[in-house]
């Protein structure tokens, strides 16, 4: 009667442990939202855009730029529509996190950071919307452990007006 309990712990254990495992290959999730600050964009002109990145509690990425070369950077790929630029993209500056047996802190972006984007409208742009795609290669690591890397999509929507057109401010607290 013992051995089939003592089965059961086993199997048991070694499917938690399999099922631990598998997170690990899949990666943490980041939560993406793109914002605009504007409601819409006229013709011709630029506009302020920031993708606000979220990751689980005590998760973080390596920078853009990381100090170690052998370390994953955090990457913002944008592939604009016809019509629209990228003028600027624009990482938050990073963080220091020391780390046992470095010789240098990493440079690291914690738990929740935005990432600026400038996208620039052509004076020829239709009027209506423009969906500018957007893909962040990241890999989040906690104190221990480093998990696979993942890539995550997000995209603008921009509503593009005649030049003369007024635009309504939007989400004032994280472009001010």
């Amino acid at each position: 009667m013992r051995k089939p309990v003592i089965s059961a712990l086993i199997t048991g254990a070694l499917l938690f442990c399999a099922g631990d495992s598998r997170a690990q290959i899949r990666g943490v999730a980041a939560a993406l939202t793109p914002v605009v600050e504007r409601d819409a964009v006229a013709r011709g002109q630029t506009v302020r855009a920031a993708l606000q990145v979220a990751l689980p509690e005590g998760f973080h990425v390596q920078s853009n730029e990381p100090r170690d070369p052998t370390l994953i950077p955090t990457v913002l790929t944008i592939n604009p529509p016809e019509g629209v630029t990228v003028a600027e993209i624009v990482f938050p500056d990073p963080v220091d996190l020391r780390q046992p047996g470095t010789d240098q802190p990493l440079a690291v972006f914690e738990h929740v950071f935005p990432i600026g984007v400038q996208l620039a409208v052509a004076r020829t742009a239709a009027p209506g919307e423009l969906v500018v795609p957007a893909h962040l290669r990241y890999q989040a690591c906690n104190d221990t452990t480093c998990f696979a890397p993942k890539t995550a999509d997000a995209e603008w929507r921009l509503r593009i007006v005649p030049p003369a057109a007024v635009a309504a401010p939007q989400h004032a607290d994280v472009f001010d």
